[in-house]
């Protein structure tokens, strides 16, 4: 693994290709030549205005464009310096296990017994092991409860063991990264993250009553979820509907939610995510309140514990496919699915638990195995909510341009957002020319702005194009600066990447 202080440098021009065979190679492609005559480490007259009304200074920036059958880039402007890439990193973990694990891979949660089951009591415990899955939602989960309940399990007059020990426990908290350790997006990777670890609390008009609902989903035991909103006849506008939801676990006491403010008697039903339970906590409190929604018992304890020798597999529930998987990571940005999807790159028949480590290793390995070098390249968790992830525009760009022309190209294309329609893209280039024809990842974090993928211009033709914006040490960068760049620069490539005529210097002739 390269010492920080080495990638954080920019790395050396690549020169894998002799600058005679490039010239051959640009010859035989038609619409390349001016790539050579006007040189690819210029920016675009676009570009070039718009960063000192930014302001941007250029040495931020870094860009990649190359047409996907191009044997060169037609745009390469600082793209062998290492950036910080943000949610752009995605793609990395995305095309690394599309390639090794195929995109039909799915993930496993099972659930075994110790001892026999007679007259609907399973006389011992039941094991609940999970490896890893990115898409264990609420649905599936009650599905599989429905399933032992199905197979004739009514009773466990033993344990509840949770089993998560396929995945090594991050040595991170919730609340290392920015303080907000109750959101969504920063749940931590764990075996077992029903929901994506998230508790819904779902707020509504109880119109029989009168009165605001609340429940949770899934549902909890052992949470006390306390209800003090109050109801206004208004219709659904800010000054009216003002909800508070608190969360906190009194030492000595039970877990408590709490809900407080005012609900638009007009608003329709709200749904608030939290991290409120950790993954293991999370998973056997649900467990708990649908075995018993469903007439189940538990008469043991709920514990954490690992597979005996002697368990026999009582049911097997699998995730969805690897390829649809990718759709939540790359259209939404799902963190928590990113990471656990870097650590499915962990080698299958390696040791247990599966580590950051082991993760990194293997994706090393597959680099070099296809005969890339990306000696800047550092990956810290897979999802890019990091400070220590660093990648440059060029070997992003040359790894979407080789992953184009892979069979699982469908697969990858599809998993991003489309500009100006759906994902992350929904809002941004609409009732543009360049809407609907380009399938793009994004990436945003505090002082680091970036955007990549795939562009099919005005003429049919179809371009990689890889932007990445960091701040300036001691700087700040605004996202929608970062975003201006980006915009300028795709509607530049969908235009054609067109080039200003350069007129030859006639000066040598003269003297």
């Amino acid at each position: 693994m390269l010492e920080r202080r080495e990638r954080l440098q920019p790395i050396a021009t690549r020169g894998r290709v002799a600058h005679a065979l490039l010239l051959a190679l640009l010859i035989s492609l038609p619409g390349l030549a001016p790539a050579t005559t006007h040189g690819g480490d210029s920016l675009p007259p676009q570009i070039d205005a718009l960063l000192p009304e930014l302001p941007l200074d250029p040495s931020q920036v870094s860009i990649y464009v190359r047409q996907v059958d191009s044997a060169v880039p037609l745009l390469a402007f600082n793209a062998e310096v290492a950036r910080a890439p943000a949610s752009v990193i995605k793609l990395v973990s995305s095309i690394a296990a599309l390639d090794l694990l195929g995109p039909e891979y799915q993930w496993s949660t099972e659930v075994y017994r110790v001892g026999p089951v007679a007259d609907g009591t399973l006389s011992g415990d039941l094991i609940l092991r999970g490896y890893g899955d990115p898409h264990l939602s609420n649905d599936a989960f009650a599905g599989l409860l429905r399933a032992l309940r199905a197979k004739g399990i009514d009773t466990i007059a033993g344990d509840l063991i949770i089993d998560e020990s396929q995945l090594a426990p991050p040595s991170a908290g919730r609340y290392d990264f920015d303080g907000a350790g109750q959101s969504a997006y920063n749940a931590l990777p764990a075996a077992l993250s029903l929901n994506r670890q998230a508790t819904h609390l779902v707020i509504y008009h109880d119109r029989p009553s009168g009165r605001v609902g609340v429940y949770t989903d899934p549902p909890l035991s052992g949470v006390d979820l306390v209800n003090d909103a109050t109801l206004v006849t208004a219709p659904c506008q800010a000054r009216h509907h003002r909800l508070n939801v608190q969360f906190s676990q009194p030492e000595g006491e039970r877990p408590r939610l709490r809900v407080s403010g005012s609900f638009a008697s007009e608003c329709p039903d709200e749904r608030v995510a939290r991290l409120v339970l950790r993954p293991e906590q999370h998973a056997a409190s649900a467990f708990d309140a649908l075995w018993r929604q469903l007439g189940g018992r538990i008469e043991g304890r709920i514990r954490l514990g690992s597979l005996p020798p002697a368990a026999v597999l009582v049911h097997r529930l699998e995730s969805p496919p690897l390829g649809e998987v990718l759709r939540d990571i790359n259209k939404l940005s799902n963190n928590l699915a990113a990471r656990l999807v870097f650590l499915g790159l962990a080698d299958q028949d390696g040791p247990a638990p599966a580590t950051l480590e082991q993760a990194r290793a293997r994706l090393a390995t597959w680099l070099a195995e296809r005969g890339f070098e990306f000696p800047e390249l550092f990956v810290d968790n897979g999802s890019g909510l990091s400070r220590e992830t660093r990648i440059a525009a060029a070997s992003l760009g040359e790894l979407l341009v080789w992953s184009y022309h892979q069979p699982w190209m469908p697969e990858l294309l599809g998993s991003m957002a489309i500009a100006g329609v759906d994902g992350t893209m929904r809002r941004r280039l609409r009732f543009e020319p360049i809407q609907g024809r380009a399938h793009l990842k994004t990436g945003t974090l505090r002082d680091a702005s970036g955007i990549a993928g795939y562009v099919l211009d005005a003429h049919g033709r179809r371009w990689v194009v890889v932007v990445l914006v960091n701040a300036l040490p001691g700087t700040t960068l605004a996202a929608w600066h970062g975003h201006a760049v980006q915009h300028a620069l795709l509607r530049w490539v969908h235009a054609g990447a067109l080039r200003p005529a350069v007129a030859p210097d006639l000066s040598a002739a003269r003297d």
